[in-house]
């Protein structure tokens, strides 16, 4: 049965070839308003993705101009002046048919856009299709049919498991190479592995200990499991999930200092996706300070990360002491912490930076992966050049994104693959160790 639905901005701004989904191939009738169209041509010179997916948009009409046409369709009662566009890209994207809805008056009462998007889709009964959570919740209490995009979900993301005991039936438990395991020996006693090329290899986890580049021990046995797959030789690509206080950001840190030691890499790059605010005022662009100063104010965790580790050296030896005397802050780089970062090759890198670069033999840190759609996650992994390797971390508990989901965001999707894939690592961190503060609110609230 053909469906007719009408798109949101925000299912675009997610990843234009969504629509080539919806419209399955010509089968089901896709509608935009003119609304979405002008909210689009502000955003095609706004930064990272969002921007690149706007102009992404404009070009799916011209960029096969032989094979692209557009057409009044008529008018509608209301006024409303229809306009086909047929796109065919060929290959795999197929066919594509876009009918605007340019409506010149809408009813004074909608002063806002997503309320104008509403009004046109009651008009002609559309299936509204959107990213955003409360405009989905808003167009279901006024009487119009809406639905979020569900295409990349992974409804089963809470059953994942990365660790198991042997002997132990558990259907949900990884069978990858990647997955961690513990057997218990003939003297009772637990051993710990993990099955790589065919191979099983025990977790010497008292290894870690004899390594220089050790500052920061692990506290527990995830984080073990976490050092060792990170600093494995054969891995490249990690995806990381633990709560609040788990030490994601510290363990991954330290997992690089040890690679730079071996000379694996040549530095750690670390990233945090941006959530920003909806107000023009509090942006990024919009903060005091130049472009490095700017970047800082979302880059906290690895400042504190630094600085407990900066703590750790200080207490091991005067000199120590003397090369990171000054002041750290867990807020902004200072003094100490910016010496910590220029000895150890530390850079931050905004994502929107990203595109169009090659990151060869770093060590890359992906924070806050959760908030970063799976478009974001393609974009910095196919910036990987040889020698490089990456960690994605986050809480899928902490969904800050308004248009991701715990069930549908970039983290969740490689964990996902992780679970099926021997390429792509998967560790769960589920202590937090913190503070027993932390502990009790990420357990009781």
């Amino acid at each position: 049965m053909r469906k007719r639905f009408l798109i949101d901005t925000s299912v675009i701004l997610d990843n234009p070839d969504n629509l080539y989904s919806l419209s399955s191939d010509g089968e089901n009738s896709v509608y935009i308003t003119n609304i979405v169209l002008e909210e689009l041509d502000r955003k095609k010179m706004e930064r990272a993705n969002i921007g690149f997916f706007a102009r992404a948009f404009f070009r799916i009409f011209i960029g096969s101009a032989a094979k692209t046409s557009a057409k009044l369709k008529g008018e509608s009662k209301e006024g409303d002046r229809f306009y086909e566009f047929s796109c065919d890209q060929g290959g795999e994207k197929g066919k594509l048919k876009i009918v605007v809805i340019h409506r010149e008056n809408y009813d004074e009462q909608n002063d806002r856009n997503d309320l104008k998007i509403l009004e046109v889709a009651k008009s002609y009964n559309l299936n509204l299709i959107t990213n955003d959570i409360s405009f989905k919740i808003i167009a279901l209490t006024r009487g119009v049919k809406s639905e979020l995009f569900s295409e990349d979900t992974v409804s089963d993301y809470k059953t994942l498991e990365f660790f198991h005991k042997a002997g132990v039936n558990n259907p949900n438990a990884s069978k990858t190479e990647w997955a961690q395991y513990e057997e218990t020996d003939e003297n009772g006693r637990p051993r710990f592995y993990i099955e790589v090329g065919g191979h099983k290899e025990e977790q010497r986890f008292d290894k870690l200990y004899e390594n220089n580049a050790l500052i920061v021990a692990p506290h527990n046995l995830e984080q073990k499991f976490m050092l060792n797959v990170l600093t494995h030789p054969q891995n490249k690509v990690t995806a990381i999930s633990g709560s609040t206080g788990s030490g994601k950001t510290l363990m991954a840190l330290q997992a690089g200092l040890i690679l730079c030691e071996q000379e694996i890499v040549d530095g750690i790059v670390y990233l945090r996706n941006t959530v920003e605010a909806v107000t023009s005022a509090e942006r990024l662009g919009y903060r005091a300070g130049d472009e490095e100063r700017k970047l800082s104010y979302f880059m906290y965790p690895l400042f504190s990360a630094i600085n407990l580790i900066i703590e750790e050296l200080r207490k091991k030896s005067l000199k120590n002491a003397i090369e990171y005397s000054g002041d750290v802050n867990t807020m902004e780089s200072k003094a100490a912490t910016k010496r910590f970062m220029e000895k150890n090759n530390i850079e931050m890198v905004d994502l929107a930076h990203a595109r169009g670069v090659t990151i060869s033999r770093k060590f890359v840190i992906f924070d806050e992966a959760q908030n970063a759609s799976i478009a974001d996650v393609k974009l910095l992994g196919t910036r990987l050049g040889k020698g490089s390797r990456i960690v994605f971390l986050g809480d899928l508990e902490q969904v800050d994104n308004p248009y991701l989901t715990q069930d549908r965001n970039g983290l969740v999707t490689l964990l996902k693959k992780a679970h099926i894939s021997d390429f792509v690592a998967g560790v769960q961190l589920r202590n937090t160790i913190r503070s027993d503060i932390s502990r009790w609110f990420g357990q009781n609230l």
